[in-house]
């Protein structure tokens, strides 16, 4: 899967992290990483299909900073 990510912050590194599997599991995923702040559910992209019939992927995008 590759798509552009777009608008990166100066000095940041764009990090995807992708919740696969059936629409109600994925959902209570996000709900749950939301309800431990870690993400807004409206980060998350729409659902996407997958290419496994019944299942759906939504996708986190964080930036980081990478220290060398």
């Amino acid at each position: 899967m590759k798509a552009p990510i777009y608008d990166v912050p100066q000095g940041k590194t764009p990090v995807r992290l992708l919740a696969c599997g059936v629409p109600k599991g994925v959902e209570s995923v996000i709900n749950q990483l939301h309800v431990l702040r870690f993400a807004e559910v409206i980060a998350w992209t729409p659902p996407i299909p997958s290419p496994v019939e019944g299942e759906i992927i939504r996708i986190l995008t964080r930036y980081v900073n990478l220290r060398r």
